[in-house]
């Protein structure tokens, strides 16, 4: 089990060297006045995604980490007047994009007073991103069955590509509840970002910044597996429409 786990990590973060195209590399001869709002919600949805995969804080003493991955099924349309141009992305054609995924790793940890902490970072596809956060628990952590664990999750990151950057914060409530085999849990947020846009085929666009705040809700179930290792697989819905989440991860 253990060497099925250290393969999925490899695989997870190996493999924009051997197999992916830099998308993210696109940006500078795809955005648009048109687009690139659309684009910094996005990015907000899908650096937001992933926070919370267990829906309950670890408690003191707690230790987690693995890899992650969130997941855009396709990239929101632009403000064009045409069909045309609401379906050219900041980083190309909608259909041809198609699905953006981004895989994590990341840790965490359990602090008194019911508080997790977590850093991540990645970098993939031409894109690096490193952050971390709090989770706490708003009521005394509960294992009976039935029991709900409500907490409040904030985090920070920023995001660097070759022709834009990105600061990135989201705060989030939310709710779960304990049932013998998993963990079932709703979660609802905002994400707020802030893209610089470095270099851009179109000059009117240089050395700007666009500002956009997002909503995003998760539902998701997180499972415990033999040997410390914990499964979490949820959907969320943002400004993209559907996106998902996955997380497998080594738990103390």
């Amino acid at each position: 089990m253990k060497k099925i786990y250290l393969a999925f990590i490899v695989c997870m973060l190996s493999t924009s060297g051997a197999f992916a195209n830099n998308i993210w590399n696109d940006f500078s001869s795809n955005v648009t006045e048109k687009n690139v709002r659309a684009f910094t919600k996005d990015l907000g949805g899908l650096i937001g995604s992933g926070t919370y995969t267990t829906g309950r804080v670890l408690g003191w003493g707690g230790f987690q980490i693995g890899p992650r991955g969130s997941m855009i099924f396709k990239m929101s349309k632009g403000n064009g007047d045409t069909a045309e141009e609401k379906n050219h992305t900041a980083l190309g054609d909608r259909d041809k994009v198609g699905t953006v995924f981004y895989p994590w790793l990341q840790a965490d940890i359990g602090l008194p007073f019911r508080i997790d902490g977590f850093i991540r970072a990645s970098s993939y596809q031409g894109m690096t991103i490193a952050g971390g956060g709090l989770r706490w628990g708003i009521t005394q952590p509960n294992e009976t069955l039935g029991s709900l664990q409500p907490m409040i999750v904030v985090s920070a990151h920023s995001a660097s590509a070759r022709d834009f950057s990105a600061s990135h914060y989201n705060a989030s409530l939310v709710l779960s509840m304990k049932i013998k085999y998993f963990v079932p849990y709703i979660g609802g947020g905002v994400d707020y970002t802030t893209l610089h846009v470095n270099s851009v085929a179109t000059t009117a666009l240089a050395g700007e910044r666009e500002y956009a705040a997002t909503a995003r809700a998760t539902v998701g179930m997180n499972f415990k597996l033999p040997s410390y290792l914990d499964l979490s697989l949820a959907a969320n819905y943002a400004y993209y429409g559907l996106g998902a989440e996955a997380s497998l991860s080594v738990r103390f």
